[in-house]
């Protein structure tokens, strides 16, 4: 859907009065970023490596790899989920079950909460990563590191204020306010983790 589009037209979709992509498909497209240019950094530092600490650093650039592989999916599930969750408040208009059209509701709103927070979760897992890489890289690229970190600190906000909007409009306070704790600690465990 937009993972093979190319970045003039996917911008241009941004750009446009349309709500997809929108806020939570870029908040992973910046992270598959960011773990992308955290990826090229390892496999040139790899390339200095032998032994034991090749192995170590060949072992973070394939985790790395499959975050990135995970976090690029978001970018097209991400729209799609939110067309589920406009399609049940669509349906729940004039519903003669009011309880079954909250339901409904709650569950589209739960699952578009728990890809982006996957997504954050992903995000913390990447700049975990970084010291890994940072270990190794030496030289002008150990820069583009810092890049990377920046573009993760983007997304993550992106994806937090993505997965939090959906909690907001929640019914269920039970269930709206354990997702608003795995959040605060999710945000917590994130602003632990630095890289310079």
């Amino acid at each position: 859907m937009y993972i093979n589009r190319s970045i003039k037209s996917y911008i241009n979709l941004l750009s446009s009065d349309r709500p997809t992509p929108g806020g939570g498909g870029t908040s992973a497209l910046v992270a598959a970023l960011g773990v992308s240019i955290a990826i090229m950094v390892a496999q040139i530092a790899a390339k200095r490596l032998s032994g034991e600490k090749r192995k170590q650093l060949d072992r973070t650039v394939r985790h790395l790899q499959r975050l990135k592989k995970s976090t690029s999916a978001v970018i097209d599930s991400d729209p799609k989920v939110y067309q589920e969750v406009m399609a049940s408040y669509k349906r729940a208009k004039g519903s003669k079950q009011p309880k079954l059209a909250q339901h409904r509701i709650e569950t589209a709103l739960i699952r578009s909460f728990c890809l982006q927070a996957d997504l954050a979760a992903q995000i913390f897992e990447t700049k975990q990563l970084l010291s890994r890489v940072g270990d190794f890289a030496k030289g002008s690229i150990r820069n583009d590191l810092i890049v990377s970190s920046g573009l993760l600190d983007g997304a993550f906000r992106g994806a937090w204020a993505t997965a939090r909007i959906n909690v907001v409009y929640m019914k269920n306070s039970r269930k709206r306010k354990q997702l608003e704790q795995t959040l605060e600690k999710l945000e917590e465990q994130y602003r632990q983790v630095h890289f310079e």
